[in-house]
C-alpha cells in the first residue's frame, strides 16, 4: 500500500539534505542532476563523486564497488547521489544516509526512444539500419516499423554499454533484469518496489509541476529548483516532426511494456497528487513558471552586469532571495563543472 508523502504548504526552513537521485537515460535527468549538485554545494554536502572528474557513472551495470567512488572521511555516507547508475536497493542502503529520500523522472517512452536515437545514434548498432532508411527520414522510423525484427540484429558498442539502450530503458536503469522483460508479474512487483522506495518520481512533461511537489515534500525552496536545459538538451530539438503512426507507436508499446506500465503508473500517481495539493498548488506552479522564467532570462542578458543582483520578492510560497552573476555562471552547470568544487567537502 502507498504511503502518502507529507508535503508542506507555504515557506519551510528546515531541508531535507538526503537524497538519491537515479538518473534515467533520455529522461531530462541531467537537468535535474545538476540541480542537485548545486543544492549539494550550497550546504556543503557530501555528493558521491566518481573516482575521475570525466565519469558519468559510479559503477557499471547495475554493480558499485569499492573502487568505483571517492570514499568520504572518517567513514560517512553521502547525502546527495546524482550520477548515472542502476539502482540496486540494498547497494545503495549501505552507501547513502540512513534517511535518504529515493527520486527519479521518467518520461513518454516513445519520446524517450526518439531523443536516445538523436543522441546516442542508435542507428550505428543496427546493422543496415541506416541503409534501410529512405532520404530524409529519422532512422528512428525504420526501426519503429518492425522493432522486434531489428532488436536481434543489434550490436552493442564495445564502451558506453550502461547508456546504450533500446528497449524497457527506464526500468532497466530502475533495476528490472532483462530476462524480466516480458514477465508480466515480474514487472508488475518490481513497479510497486518502485513506489514503495522512491518517495518522489518526477514526470519530464510535467517537470515543473514535479519540482515544486518535490519542492514541499523535501522543505526546499524555489532556489534550490530553479532550472535551466544545458547544452545538450537544447541540441536533442528536433527540426521537423516525426512520421510516427498510431500502429507504429501501438507496437512499441508492447514490445516495451515494462517502461509503458512503469511510466504510466507514475504518470498517474502525479496527476492524483496534483489535484490532492488542490488549488494552491497550481498557483503555486503558475508563480514558480514565472520566477524561473525570469531567472533565466537575467542570466542569459549581456546587460546583466550592470543590473546588478535580481531579487525575488516574497511571496506566500517562498522567502526573499537574489540571484547574481555568480549565480548565473554556475547556472545549468553540469558534472565536470561541480566534480571539484564538490571535492571540498571530502576534505
Amino acid at each position: 500500500m502507498r504511503q502518502k508523502p507529507i508535503t508542506i504548504k507555504g515557506i519551510c526552513h528546515q531541508p531535507h539534505v538526503n537524497v538519491a537521485f537515479l538518473k534515467v537515460h533520455k529522461c531530462g535527468s541531467t537537468t535535474v542532476a545538476n540541480l542537485m549538485f548545486r543544492f549539494g554545494d550550497k550546504h556543503n554536502l557530501i555528493v558521491a563523486l566518481p573516482p575521475k572528474r570525466d565519469r558519468p557513472t559510479i559503477g557499471r551495470l547495475g554493480t558499485i564497488k569499492d573502487s568505483d567512488y571517492k570514499h568520504p572521511p572518517g567513514g560517512k555516507r553521502w547525502n546527495i547521489f546524482a550520477h548515472h547508475a542502476m539502482y540496486d536497493r540494498t547497494r545503495f542502503h549501505q552507501l547513502m544516509a540512513p534517511d535518504t529520500r529515493y527520486v527519479t523522472i521518467l518520461r513518454e517512452p516513445l519520446g524517450r526512444l526518439q531523443s536516445a536515437f538523436k543522441y546516442f545514434h542508435l542507428q550505428r548498432y543496427f546493422p543496415r539500419l541506416e541503409k534501410e532508411t529512405p532520404r530524409g527520414m529519422p532512422p528512428v522510423v525504420t526501426y519503429l516499423t518492425r522493432p522486434e525484427y531489428w532488436d536481434p540484429q543489434y550490436r552493442p558498442p564495445r564502451r558506453d554499454k550502461e547508456h546504450i539502450c533500446f528497449r524497457n530503458c527506464m526500468a532497466r536503469d530502475l533495476g528490472l533484469r532483462e530476462k524480466d522483460y516480458d514477465n508480466e508479474s515480474a514487472v508488475q512487483k518490481f513497479v510497486k518496489d518502485i513506489e514503495h522506495d522512491f518517495s518522489t518520481v518526477l514526470i519530464l512533461e510535467h517537470l515543473e509541476e514535479s519540482l515544486v511537489l518535490l519542492k514541499r515534500r523535501m522543505c526546499w525552496t524555489f532556489h534550490d529548483i530553479l532550472y535551466t536545459y544545458g547544452r545538450s538538451s537544447r541540441k536533442q530539438r528536433y527540426n521537423r516532426k516525426v512520421p510516427i503512426t498510431a500502429a507504429m507507436k501501438d507496437r512499441f508499446y508492447k514490445h516495451n511494456n515494462a517502461d509503458v506500465m512503469l511510466y504510466t503508473r507514475f504518470n498517474d500517481l502525479l496527476q492524483e497528487d496534483i489535484k490532492r495539493e488542490g488549488a494552491d498548488f497550481l498557483l503555486e506552479v503558475k508563480y514558480f513558471k514565472r520566477v524561473n522564467n525570469d531567472v533565466k532570462r537575467y542570466c542569459r542578458s549581456k546587460k546583466r552586469k550592470g543590473q546588478g543582483k535580481m531579487v525575488i520578492t516574497r511571496s506566500r510560497w517562498n522567502d526573499a532571495f537574489s540571484v547574481d552573476s555568480t549565480f548565473c555562471g554556475r547556472y545549468g552547470k553540469g558534472r565536470k563543472y561541480w566534480h571539484p568544487r564538490l571535492q571540498s567537502a571530502y576534505h
